[in-house]
């Protein structure tokens, strides 16, 4: 697998062959969420992978499966 070079916040990457969300970097550690699950994990930055069919996976899936934090703070305003 080949890692990363840059990340962004809600970009969808594969870690250990499971598809998650990069949030953001901690410490020199990226921090994901598994897809499906609602805690966040510290990972090495270098064991994240793109996901394959990103666009497809990030349009149809990401939005539905795990909100995101913009989303989440504009649910809690309304």
């Amino acid at each position: 697998m080949d890692s990363i070079a840059a990340l962004y916040p809600d970009q969808p990457v594969l870690h250990r062959g499971r598809r998650a969300t990069f949030l953001h970097m901690s410490r020199g550690a990226a921090i994901i969420r598994y897809w499906g699950d609602s805690h966040a994990v510290s990972v090495p930055a270098d064991a994240l992978s793109p996901a394959r069919n990103a666009v497809m996976s990030r349009r149809f899936l990401a939005a539905q499966d795990e909100p995101t934090a913009r989303e989440l703070a504009g649910k809690q305003r309304a």
